[in-house]
C-alpha cells in the first residue's frame, strides 16, 4: 500500500510542476498529460535546441501541438522527458512537420537533448540566401533599436534581424532552462551588424529574455556569426538574475547531443 501511494503521490506531484521532492525514488516511467506544465516546459526547452540548430532568419520554429510525454526517473542521474509533437514555421501557421524528442534535465547542468525531425534543412534558403547577399553588399551596416518598438510592432526590412536574434538567443535559452525556468525572447534592444571581410555576417546583439516564472527580464549580450544552412556561432554574456548568484558565460560552438 505505501508503494502505490508514492507512485500516486509522485505522479500528481510531477503533472503539478512541484518542486523540492528528495525522497529516493526508484527508476519509472509514467505518462504524463499534453497540457501538463512538466510536459510543456520540456517541449518548450526542445524548441529551443530545434530553433538553434535548424532556424534561420526565414525559419523559426513554434511549438503546435504536443501528441505525447512520459517521464523517466533516472535515480542519481536526472528525470528525462520523451515527447512527441508537431512544430510549425511562424511564416506558415497550416503547414505542421513531426518532430520527436528526448530531453534530460540534471541537478546542475543544461539539458541533455536529443532531437529527430521529418524535415529537411532547405526550408527558407532561397530568402535566406537573399538576405544574406543583400547584407553582404552593404556598405552602411545595418544598426537598429527596439525591435519590436512598444507598441509590439516589427517592420517588415528588420524582421530577419529580429528572427535571426531568436535563433541565436535559443542557443542561451536552451542552456538556461530548467524544469522549472522557461525563457522566451523579448526584444531587441540594440544590433549593429559588424562588417566582416570573410564569408560570415556578424552581429553585435542585446536582447531581453523573459524569464518564467520569475517575471523578469534578463539583459543578455550577444555576438553572433551566421551564413546560410548552418547554425550560428553564438557568444554571450547575460547580467545574472534574482534567481542567479553569478553570470554565465559561453564559447562558440554547437553544443553537442543531435541525433
Amino acid at each position: 500500500m505505501y508503494s502505490v501511494l508514492c507512485l500516486v503521490s509522485c505522479f500528481i506531484s510531477l503533472n503539478g510542476m512541484s518542486q523540492g521532492n528528495n525522497l529516493e525514488i526508484p527508476d519509472i516511467n509514467m505518462k504524463l498529460r499534453t497540457e501538463a506544465r512538466a510536459a510543456r516546459q520540456a517541449a518548450s526547452v526542445a524548441i529551443h535546441y530545434l530553433n538553434y540548430h535548424h532556424g534561420s532568419p526565414h525559419n523559426v520554429f513554434q511549438l503546435h501541438q504536443l501528441k505525447k510525454a512520459s517521464l523517466e526517473i533516472m535515480v542519481n542521474e536526472g528525470r528525462k522527458y520523451h515527447l512527441k509533437f508537431e512544430v510549425r514555421n511562424g511564416r506558415f501557421s497550416n503547414v505542421t512537420k513531426f518532430c520527436t524528442a528526448k530531453v534530460l534535465f540534471y541537478k546542475k547542468s543544461v539539458p541533455d537533448t536529443v532531437l529527430k525531425c521529418n524535415f529537411k534543412d532547405s526550408d527558407g534558403f532561397k530568402e535566406d540566401y537573399e538576405f544574406y547577399l543583400n547584407l553582404r553588399k552593404r556598405m552602411d551596416p545595418v544598426v537598429g533599436y527596439n525591435i519590436p518598438d512598444n507598441f509590439g510592432f516589427i517592420a517588415p526590412e528588420t524582421r530577419p534581424i529580429w528572427q535571426l536574434a531568436i535563433v541565436s538567443a535559443s542557443y542561451i535559452m536552451w542552456q538556461k532552462s530548467t524544469e522549472v525556468m522557461k525563457y522566451n525572447m523579448a526584444q531587441i534592444q540594440e544590433v549593429h551588424q559588424q562588417i566582416r571581410t570573410d564569408e560570415f555576417l556578424q552581429f553585435t546583439y542585446i536582447v531581453l529574455l523573459h524569464e518564467i516564472p520569475s517575471q523578469e527580464i534578463i539583459t543578455c549580450n550577444m555576438w553572433v556569426m551566421w551564413q546560410p544552412k548552418q547554425s550560428p556561432n553564438v557568444k554571450y554574456t547575460c547580467l545574472p538574475s534574482p534567481t542567479e548568484s553569478f553570470s554565465e558565460e559561453s564559447e562558440f560552438g554547437r553544443p553537442e547531443g543531435m541525433e
